[in-house]
């Protein structure tokens, strides 16, 4: 279990370390995921908004969390922790199926977005690791 935390926390640091950079530098976060602020003068904003400060404040509770529950233990905050991660997960899992389905209907079948969608579900397995170890291994039998 303990290699399931760890592999967790690594990733949520990885998406936290993504929000922070978005919400420095929102030039960057354009660039990332390939779209342009409009010159309306609110585009650098929501870069900073939707991809900045959203993901790192998502990816930072549930990192908070799970560091609390390593380092000190406590049922109360591991369930809290397993529930981010399983959130979380499902967040970089439903990204990867919105861009598949981009490939299926859209034409996008690009090696970008073949390398992203291996990305993003590399990221929901490490993120979701504690909670499907748990699931597989640790919950009560039926």
């Amino acid at each position: 279990m303990i290699v399931a935390w760890a592999v967790n926390l690594l990733a949520l640091a990885f998406g936290a370390g993504l929000g922070a950079r978005a919400l420095i530098d929102p030039a960057w976060a354009a660039r990332l995921v390939r779209l342009r602020p409009d010159e309306q003068g609110g585009g650098a904003a929501e870069f900073r908004a939707a991809y900045g400060g959203a993901v790192l404040g998502l990816h930072g509770v549930a990192l908070v969390l799970t560091l609390r529950y390593v380092v000190a233990g406590g049922a109360l905050v591991g369930v809290a922790a397993t529930g981010a991660a399983a959130a979380l997960s499902a967040g970089w899992a439903g990204a990867a199926f919105g861009r598949f389905v981009a490939v299926l209907r859209d034409g996008a079948d690009a090696r970008s977005n073949r390398i992203r969608i291996a990305v993003e579900l590399a990221v929901a397995a490490a993120i979701g690791a504690p909670w499907a170890v748990w699931l597989a291994i640790l919950s009560p039998a039926r």
